[in-house]
């Protein structure tokens, strides 16, 4: 009985030392001390230059620190991007190493780390000396295939995408036109249209503590220091449409480059028909200034006052700056509530319809099948119609207006009847002209809602 209690403690002491060995030794498989990496750490600020090269070789681009600002080198010498070569820089800087997936040069194609499908990006010292010759290839899980230029070895990497450095060689160059401080504007001067307008900032008066007003620029008002005989100095303008104008001038960027464009052809030759120029001066005697020419597509083509390099800029990005003068006064077509309304009749060629306001309903002369719901949307779209901007005198657009492709004819319940002529359109805008006013830019959307034929006022058929 000795025997075998002997037996079992000696057991027991020997099963406990090798769990004591087991906890305290690393698991099979595990690494013992620093991780292995396919490359030396390289320490922040250390890169001096870029060069990345998309699949095949192809599309290649350089980038070489000066100072503390990056520029493309090659193929053109131009500001880099600050924010796109930071995050260049940066994923190199932070990488971490996973482990090592495959050394077989048969899967180089399968992890998209061939020369042919990878990005192949090199990183070295402003001496010259090479940090980092990577090809970036496929993402798997929350790694990315990362191969050593000159092994097979295939790695994973973290926290570094080939996305980052996938990219068009034009779009490492900085597309920041003006990066200015709209809160300092303090004059503004369109020209366009025939006309030209100077305009003040008006100083915001002081509170109640003596202080200064607010200096934001949403906040802003401006009065005419200059214009023609219809924007006098005293004429109330639009606050807010001069305030969005200074504040897009001031960071203004570029969608594309146009270097291969000709100012004279794309609208940009001094005094060209339809031009637009718009500068913004700012407090230190800073400023900004940009002339707008043709609208081809979506894009506008643009140049800085002085600056002849042709750029494009997005219409909707450029849509609160391209406005003639005339644009800063009250834009209102007509502002009538359907409980204001007695008729509405819209002429499209030979298509008339003739809307009537009968005991509190709406009719149709001559549609006996109506659907009143449509016919009220109709009278419901002279609420509040405005205009985006006034048809410049040379715009091509405004002769459409003498005939007009429709005519609306509003009579109001009290007060004179209004007459609207639509006449070209414009990308999104119609010309539209009511009778004795300018003629405006209104928005396609919005104006087609009241151009409806008699067959679309009609009951849907079951």
């Amino acid at each position: 009985m000795e025997k075998k209690n002997l037996y079992a403690l000696v057991a027991f002491v020997a099963l406990s030392v090798a769990a004591v060995f087991s906890l305290r030794s690393p698991e099979q498989g595990e690494r013992v001390g620093e991780r292995p990496r396919a490359i030396a750490e390289i320490k922040p600020g250390s890169i001096g230059s870029l060069d990345v090269a998309q699949p095949g070789d192809k599309d290649k681009v350089s980038l070489t620190k000066k100072g503390d600002k990056w520029q493309v080198t090659a193929p053109y010498d131009k500001p880099a991007d600050p924010t796109v070569a930071k995050a260049a820089v940066e994923a190199l800087e932070k990488v971490r190493w996973g482990d090592l997936v495959t050394q077989q040069k048969t899967k180089h194609a399968e992890f998209e780390v061939s020369d042919e499908k990878a990005v192949h990006v090199v990183a070295k010292d402003s001496g010259g000396a090479v940090l980092a010759d990577l090809y970036i290839g496929k993402a798997s899980g929350n790694a990315t295939m990362v191969r050593v230029a000159g092994k097979d070895d295939v790695w994973q990497a973290l926290d570094l995408y080939a996305s980052t450095y996938k990219r068009e060689g034009k779009t490492w160059r900085d597309h920041g036109i003006y990066d200015l401080k709209a809160d300092d504007a303090e004059k503004l001067v369109i020209v366009g249209g025939g006309t030209k307008v100077s305009l003040d900032r008006v100083a915001p008066a002081a509170g109640a503590d003596g202080k200064l007003g607010s200096q934001n620029i949403y906040e802003a008002k401006w009065k005419i220091a200059e214009g023609d005989a219809v924007l006098k100095p005293g004429l109330e303008v639009d606050n807010m449409l001069l305030n969005r104008m200074v504040q897009s001038v001031s960071t203004l960027r570029a969608s594309d480059f146009q270097d291969a464009s000709k100012p004279e052809d794309v609208g940009l030759a001094q005094g060209a028909p339809g031009q637009i120029s718009v500068t913004v001066r700012y407090k230190e005697g800073k400023s900004a200034g940009v002339r707008i020419g043709q609208l081809k597509g979506d894009d506008y083509f643009v140049q800085t006052i002085d600056n002849p390099q042709v750029f494009s800029v997005k219409k909707f990005g450029l849509e609160t700056v391209a406005h003639i003068p005339q644009d800063i006064r009250d834009k209102s077509l007509l502002s009538l509530k359907a409980e204001q309304i007695d008729a509405v009749t819209v002429a499209q060629g030979a298509d008339v319809v003739s809307i009537k306001s009968v005991d509190k309903t709406w009719k149709a002369d001559k549609l006996a099948d109506a659907d009143e719901a449509k016919l009220k949307q109709v009278v419901d779209g002279f609420d509040g119609l405005m205009g985006t901007g006034y048809v410049a005198p040379d715009a091509p657009e405004l002769k459409s207006l003498a005939t007009p492709k429709a005519t609306i004819t509003v009579k109001p319940k009290t007060g004179p009847v209004v007459v609207l002529k639509i006449g070209d359109a414009r990308g999104d805008d119609l010309a539209v002209q009511k009778v004795g006013q300018d003629a405006m830019w209104g928005r396609k959307l919005q104006i087609e809602r009241l151009l409806k034929k008699p067959a679309e006022l009609a009951k849907d058929k079951k």
